[in-house]
């Protein structure tokens, strides 16, 4: 969030919980709170900073504080908050870990606001996120932190009990529609302030919006009533990076016309995707729309859960994936007349990249994709949360993820009101991918890029994931070392990527996506096939591809070299590996055998004096004189499980 001086700052205690896990999401167990009394909402004059630990002292892992949203004017006053409306910002995290607020007067539940991954970690900056959450009598609420870090706590609005209201209920679009788009249009320039009025807002107190923003410089981006003062706090900060995306919910006050103000530190492109209005003054007053929280945050659907997995049992939405989940029938609400829903949607591990929209169910037609989005996965493995209020039909809202991955959703309330008619029938999702290899499926632990400063874990994840595919490394003990590197060359020359050795974006969703094995040419038979236009080479056993290994083979080029045999004499040929059908002839199980241009590791001679043999390092390219180089563990691994045997058929071709 925008840095700026405190407003009001609260005590708080941090404690340090004992045996808390540290972990990128908390652990789901699904259990059920009562529901509070109706309430209206009331937006601040000008919100107001309630915590900023830059100024005093971060939260430590497993921390907790405690932070008042009642007090003196300008915060409402004590005994009269249901739920408070804040925006949560973290700023140098610690590390990979989640953040949960709940009242102070419950106990912390099983959910989050807010998801700090390992690359996130990494790279630092500032993440915020809407938080709606139940306020207890004491008018005060806990922040959680599971690996500590800085955090902002800004009071945006809050909702106060009532039986019938004319202003603060809400009126929700029978499915959010999009009203904004500058993208190749109206692009924002650095420093611009610019009006937007928003459809259907004239006589609204607020309106509910997801803002997106795609630019290419990190700064923040502020919405504001049109004529109002510009506020001290900011409503999205745009990361960095080339066509950065980045999304967060707000509710936004509006002036007498719907009118709002939109400012652009940095400039980009915006995307406003409006959910529904608060009334205003004027409006007849009723029940309807009014805002019922939860006790506390409630899980009410984790895909990693068989009892929360709207899929069923273990199922895991895959890329471009949709579910529906019924909200009369969830324990959790257990009433029919519901509008709309508040929720904190979570997108964990990511499968590619793409958006995530939490939507009305039955908005799109079935195999259609929807045309809003709640939040965009930028990389794979991402772990990434935002508010989403979220209109209803009779049949409840839907989840769709671009990305694929696991799909989490809590609670904190609900609006009354009658659900909108669905017009389209259920989800129909495309069937898995069938294969003629074995089929190992999407990655189970997704990869995400492997940077300077990865953990353990996540280069283990990599070699696993390498392994299930038949690219041998020596094992996952998270080290990126030499069978590492190999294995994610082929990998990469498998797939006609870039041999850079590098984990970027594009190898981390080829490794994820690769629902089938890799497959040589060869479906009979036991071989050793080498291909020389991908430079890889497959060990088949029985029709079926064992492993894939990095090789080089000859680079074509004349040479004419000393004879490391016979002193005084030339080699003189040109670096070719023959292409053909061989059977292995010699072996010589020694680490340095004298050859005429060198010296090899642990040959098995193919045809000629052409070997299969070690060497300490493999490049991405041709540079052998025509020999087939493997890295000397691979050598070994040959050797060790007999896969190259004297007699071997040896196939070699372009």
């Amino acid at each position: 969030m925008r840095l700026r001086p405190v407003l009001v700052v609260t005590t708080f205690v941090a404690t340090l919980l004992a045996g808390t896990a540290v972990s990128a999401i908390a652990a789901p167990i699904g259990t059920v709170s009562a529901a509070g009394a109706t309430s209206a909402y009331v937006a601040m004059p000008v919100s107001q900073r309630l915590v900023d630990t830059r100024l005093t002292t971060a939260l430590p892992p497993g921390g907790s504080l405690s932070v008042s949203v009642t007090g003196e004017a300008p915060l409402p006053a004590p005994g009269t908050v249901t739920a408070a409306v804040l925006n949560l910002t973290v700023t140098g995290p610690f590390g990979p870990g989640y953040f949960t607020v709940w009242p102070h007067t419950r106990t912390r539940p099983e959910a989050s606001n807010l998801n700090i991954d390992e690359l996130l970690s990494l790279a630092g900056g500032a993440v915020p996120n809407l938080v709606t959450v139940p306020v207890g009598a004491d008018g005060v609420v806990d922040v959680y932190s599971s690996a500590g870090g800085n955090v902002i706590v800004d009071l945006l609005g809050y909702y106060t009990a009532a039986d019938s209201a004319t202003a603060g209920r809400f009126r929700p679009l029978p499915a959010p529609t999009r009203v904004m788009d500058t993208r190749r249009v109206a692009t924002f320039a650095p420093g611009e302030t610019r009006g937007f009025t928003v459809p259907g807002a004239a006589g609204a107190n607020a309106v509910a919006v997801n803002l997106t923003s795609v630019t290419v410089q990190p700064g923040y981006w502020q919405a504001y009533p049109m004529g109002g003062a510009v506020p001290a706090t900011s409503n999205l900060n745009s990361p960095p990076g080339w066509s950065a995306v980045a999304a967060n919910q707000a509710i936004v006050t509006v002036d007498a016309r719907g009118g709002i103000n939109i400012f652009s530190e940095q400039g980009g492109d915006l995307i406003i995707d409006l959910v529904g209005i608060y009334t205003g003054a004027g409006a007849p007053s009723s029940a309807e729309g009014l805002f019922v929280p939860t006790t506390t945050p409630t899980r009410i659907v984790d895909t990693r859960i068989p009892s929360l997995n709207p899929l069923g049992g273990t199922s895991r939405p895959e890329p471009a994936w949709s579910f529906e989940v019924p909200v009369s029938s969830n324990p959790a609400i257990g009433r029919s007349d519901v509008s709309a829903v508040v929720l904190n949607a979570t997108s964990a591990g990511a499968l590619t990249t793409g958006y995530v929209t939490v939507g009305t169910a039955g908005a799109t037609a079935p195999g259609e994709r929807p045309s809003t989005s709640t939040m965009n996965v930028v990389r794979p493995g991402q772990i990434l949360a935002n508010h989403a209020i979220v209109p209803v039909s009779t049949r409840g809202f839907s989840m769709f993820t671009e990305a694929g991955g696991d799909m989490i959703a809590d609670l904190a309330g609900y609006f009354l009101g009658g659900p909108s008619t669905a017009p389209f029938g259920a989800p129909v999702n495309a069937p898995s991918t069938s294969c003629t290899t074995p089929k190992v499926g999407y990655a189970r632990v997704p990869v995400g890029p492997i940077i300077r400063g990865s953990s353990g874990a996540a280069v283990a994840a990599l070699q696993n994931r390498l392994l299930e595919l038949g690219f041998w490394n020596a094992g996952a003990d998270g080290g990126y070392g030499l069978t590492t590197v190999q294995s994610v060359m082929a990998f990469q020359k498998w797939r006609g990527l870039p041999a850079t050795t590098v984990v970027d974006t594009a190898t981390a969703i080829a490794l994820n996506t690769q629902v089938c094995r890799p497959g040589a040419r060869t479906t009979t038979g036991t071989v050793f096939e080498v291909d020389k236009g991908r430079q890889i080479a497959f060990v088949v056993q029985n029709g079926q591809t064992k492993y894939i290994f990095n090789v080089s083979t000859g680079n074509g080029k004349s040479y004419d070299e000393e004879d490391q045999k016979n002193a005084g004499s030339r080699v003189i040929g040109i670096a070719t590996t023959p292409v053909g059908t061989f059977r292995t002839y010699r072996e010589s199980d020694v680490a340095r055998y004298e050859g005429d241009l060198g010296t090899l590791y642990r040959p098995k001679f193919v045809v000629g004096g052409v070997a299969v043999h070690g060497a300490r390092s493999v490049p991405n390219y041709p540079a052998s004189h025509g020999c087939i180089r493997v890295v000397n563990p691979v050598m070994d691994l040959i050797w060790g499980q007999n896969l190259l045997p004297l007699r071997s058929t040896v196939w070699i071709h372009d």
